[in-house]
């Protein structure tokens, strides 16, 4: 037959317990940064390889051409909501890290919750673009009548076949529902 701890040793264990459960907490909240740049090092993920972004940095740029960059932007939804980029195009160097803005607005009376995404043209240049920042990577709530500025700093891979005369950027701007998915044009 087992007999019950005293309230002092049950509490002791409980304090305890817990105690190691808040270390642990604190641990993994440090460990997420190191996992999640080994996820994208693994998997190329948002385009931030960490790879990819030193190869940016380690002198490996290609002098040898430069590729026109031109940005798109549009809306996929008929509410008054304004975005464009600032340039229409940037020749760029292969490696060599570069930074591109766009502007959105709400011209709405209601809040909105938005996300960018993104395609390229053509579609065998998807691999060779490099994002290290984009307001793409999450969504954005908008108040009425709010206007952003909106970086992105990008490079393309010295791998990009010599046969890719210009590169397409095209970011298309969604109102997004409640649980997170892009909403229908219907708005």
């Amino acid at each position: 037959m087992n007999t019950p701890l005293p309230p002092r040793v049950r509490h002791h264990k409980l304090a305890a317990g817990l105690l190691l459960l808040s270390v642990f907490m604190f641990g993994f909240g440090f460990a997420m940064v190191p996992l999640y740049n080994a996820l994208c090092r693994l998997t190329g993920l948002n385009g931030c390889g960490v790879e990819s972004v030193a190869a940016a940095y380690a002198g490996e740029v290609d002098y040898t051409r430069t590729v026109p960059v031109q940005f798109a932007a549009t809306t996929g939804s008929r509410r008054p909501f304004e975005f464009r980029p600032e340039v229409g195009s940037l020749r760029v160097y292969p490696g060599e890290l570069y930074a591109a803005n766009y502007n959105a607005a709400d011209r709405s009376s209601t809040r909105i919750r938005a996300q960018a995404v993104v395609s390229y043209a053509p579609a065998s240049a998807a691999h060779c673009v490099h994002k290290t920042e984009c307001f793409c990577f999450m969504q954005e709530n908008f108040a009425p009548g709010e206007v952003r500025h909106l970086p992105v700093k990008f490079y393309l891979d010295p791998s990009l076949p010599r046969d890719v005369q210009v590169v397409t950027v095209a970011y298309t701007y969604y109102k997004v529902s409640g649980n997170g998915i892009p909403a229908e044009r219907s708005d």
